[in-house]
């Protein structure tokens, strides 16, 4: 009696193999700050439909407006609530480090794409885009941060 012969199957990676994969690649400075750009561009994508959403409540239900913006304070139902103030600020610290980084690494795309010597010096732009950065980033991280050294006035009440 014959068997019939199974053609081999294709192997296909894993989501986790994938991912250890890339990060053993490293990438250069090229891919990695794509990648960046994809991911604040998300990051800000995000905030805008949430905002958008926030902002429809201020028409259609203004209690649920106030009750949002009060979340975003820190209170929730008439209560105080410290680590949800603290969790505020950091995401809207991480909404401007996205912003910043975005679109200070959107005019360095865009240098790339009108002057054509720019990929001999991609590295000293894409640290050029990383001074810029921080440089905006340490003093508005402490400014933001700065604000949740004491409770705010509607704490007390």
């Amino acid at each position: 009696m014959s068997q019939t012969v199974r053609s081999p199957r294709v192997y296909r990676r894993g989501s986790w193999s994938t991912l250890i994969e890339g990060l053993r690649y490293q990438g250069g400075i090229g891919q990695w700050s794509w990648l960046a750009h994809r991911l604040t561009g998300l990051g800000v994508l995000l905030f805008l439909i949430i905002h958008v959403i926030d902002t429809f409540l201020v028409v259609a239900f203004p209690a649920e407006y106030d009750f949002t913006v009060s979340i975003y304070g820190g209170t929730f139902n008439g209560a105080y609530y410290w680590p949800l103030r603290w969790a505020f600020r950091i995401a809207e610290l991480g909404l401007i480090a996205s912003v910043v980084f975005h679109s200070v690494n959107g005019v360095r795309i865009v240098l790339w794409d009108f002057w054509p010597g720019a990929a001999r010096y991609q590295k000293e732009i894409f640290w050029g885009v990383m001074v810029v950065f921080f440089g905006v980033m340490i003093p508005v991280t402490i400014w933001v941060l700065s604000a949740l050294a004491s409770a705010p006035a509607h704490a007390t009440l």
